[in-house]
């Protein structure tokens, strides 16, 4: 047997290793065991542990050139390396000398339970290493970008609904199958509408997983497998770049590797930040110090990824007129929702072409349109939300407040889902106000959904050319491609047409007014979260078709066409030109 087909067949058997060791950090972690029971699982994850060094050591003993594999997967030896050290020492201190009696006695640190949380740690090491190979093998299968991108979004719907099912995710033990599917599918479109409130009716970990979804559905989990892949040192393939290209609108293919790790570290870097500040602001009042801790970085994550959850039962508005709290939840908002190619280009680092560093850092078109289309959307959003609720839900309220109140809520409708108001008592217009804004959503390559500032700017600019009888459409001295003007035009007909069927089936299943079923469903394709308290209420058909619009609100309508929509077909012919009348 070939040296390629002992590889082969050992990827197969490491996969399905990887399979038992995830059944068993579930089992653990979300169910209620015996001891015999633990006992059992960490039995299993000893020969898991046992099975990845014996695969490490295989797989170098195969290798042709022993430096370069040890170059190439130098990682996953040291891991192998740290393992065989760490069962050692426990082999010398169990039972033995003063170190491990010491350190248990005096409850810095219990031995056996390190020992378990370690060996976990590697399981999950283990786990992200498999998955970077299964994306390697699905990748090099023949299927459209864009359906890999719907099957990822699935996958890890699929696998949070398992998680958030297990007893140990709920107070009481138990959640219905479609409250867990629509909690799972919310926190991965980072949409934020809930049918059972955060922070009471899940536990920490139930929450934990709710955080986890929200920041895999932010960042999407071909970006992640790929940046573990780079780490790993496992290199990406030609498809993965592709897809990665189609999904984060990379200029350069040859830079997907340099920009990932910038994006993951800029990612990192200002959710710690966030939640620092929003400790510092009021994370000691939350409790305990873990709780303050954990209640500031899942705040902070939520916010960055557009996702909107909270572990507050009224959301914000216990800090509607704290101005430091308001100006880190919105900045974090809006960061998060102007796109990664936009922070990039922002911080200097815009995407290169051909492999070469530009000479200057001036702003790209794309980032001048969306700055320009987020600055003037929070201006319309703020004084239209003043204007029309002084008299309202803002009367009686200083005037600093207001503004702070008005502004909140702009900022929030472009895809964030806080309120520092109750939204249900907000009037008519005003929620027509916040579903126009809901409905634009934020910017491309980012954690937001709707039909993109970008995509808005462009059809705007296109209705402005055709006013001024121009023959082409320009936007800050560029004119802009046919095919990207009929793209615009094609989103935005596609999500009017997403809005109005999903609005119509859920006047057919629900008993509900029709300005708050609107609301809900572009709430739902902008992946916004505000809600006017109708979700948790609605039947199974009603949540279901909520659940579908999340999904396509989040990867955008034009991925779901090109993902159901056949192979683009080069005719031989051409009919002769028709003519209709328009207007």
């Amino acid at each position: 047997m070939n040296r390629e087909r002992i590889t082969d067949r050992l990827s197969r058997v490491m996969l399905a290793v990887a399979g038992v060791a995830a059944v068993s950090l579930i089992a653990e972690y979300g169910f209620y065991l015996s001891p015999s029971q633990f006992h059992f699982l960490h039995i299993i994850d000893i020969a898991i542990v046992a099975l990845f060094m014996l695969d490490a050591v295989v797989r170098f003993s195969l290798a042709r050139h022993k430096m370069a594999f040890v170059r190439a997967r130098w990682p996953g030896l040291v891991i192998v390396v740290l393992i065989a050290a760490q069962i050692g020492l426990v082999t010398m201190l169990r039972g033995r000398g003063w170190l491990a009696p010491f350190l248990e006695v005096r409850s810095v640190f219990s031995l056996a339970k390190g020992y378990i949380v370690v060996l976990q740690g590697y399981l999950v090491v283990f786990i992200v290493g498999e998955m970077v190979r299964l994306n390697r093998q699905l990748a090099s299968y023949k299927i459209k970008p864009a359906r890999t991108v719907i099957f990822s979004f699935l996958l890890v719907i699929v696998v949070g609904t398992l998680l958030l099912s297990t007893p140990r995710a709920t107070p009481d033990g138990t959640i219905r199958f479609v409250d867990a599917l629509f909690t799972a599918t919310s926190s991965v479109c980072v949409t934020g509408l809930i049918v059972r409130d955060t922070g009471s009716e899940f536990t920490r970990f139930g929450q934990g997983v709710i955080l986890g979804l929200i920041q895999i559905g932010g960042l999407g989990l071909i970006t992640l497998t790929a940046f573990f892949a780079i780490v790993m040192r496992r290199g990406l393939g030609v498809r993965e770049s592709l897809v990665l290209r189609g999904m984060m609108t990379f200029e350069a293919v040859g830079r997907i590797g340099r920009t990932l790790r910038y994006m993951i570290a800029m990612t990192v870097l200002l959710e710690l930040v966030g939640a620092g500040l929003l400790y510092a602001l009021g994370g000691r009042s939350y409790g305990t110090v873990g709780d303050g801790i954990f209640l500031s970085l899942f705040h902070s994550i939520s916010a960055f990824c557009n996702a909107g959850f909270s572990l507050f039962s009224t959301s914000f508005e216990r800090y509607a007129s704290d101005i430091p709290v308001n100006l880190v939840m919105t900045s974090l908002i809006i960061i998060g929702g102007l796109g990664f190619p936009v922070i990039m280009n922002a911080f200097g680092r815009r995407p290169l072409v051909a492999g070469r560093r530009p000479t200057t850092s001036r702003w790209s078109l794309h980032t001048k349109l969306v700055v320009f289309m987020t600055v003037a959307l929070l201006v319309i959003g703020t004084v239209g939300f003043l204007a029309l609720e002084n008299d309202g839900i803002l009367a009686g309220k200083p005037l600093g407040e207001k503004i702070l109140t008005s502004y909140f809520a702009s900022v929030t409708a472009r895809t964030a889902g806080f309120n520092t108001v109750r939204t249900a008592w907000l009037g008519l217009p005003t929620l027509f106000l916040l579903a126009g804004l809901m409905f634009i959503g934020g910017s491309p390559g980012g954690t937001a959904g709707g039909v993109k500032t970008s995509t808005f700017g462009v059809v705007l600019a296109s209705m402005a050319s055709a006013f001024g009888g121009k023959g082409r459409v320009e936007l800050f001295k560029r004119r802009i491609p046919d095919r990207i003007v009929r793209e615009a035009l094609v989103v935005v007909a596609m999500g009017i047409m997403v809005v109005t069927v999903g609005t119509f089936v859920l006047v057919i299943f629900e008993d509900l007014a029709l300005r708050e079923v609107v609301f809900e469903v572009v709430s739902a394709f902008g992946t916004v979260g505000l809600s006017t308290g109708i979700t948790p209420g609605l039947s199974v058909a009603g949540k279901l078709t909520l659940m579908i619009i999340m999904l396509t609100g989040r990867i955008g309508p034009l991925t779901l066409a090109l993902a159901i929509g056949q192979r683009q077909v080069r005719s031989r012919y051409d009919y002769p030109e028709g003519r209709v009348v328009i207007g």
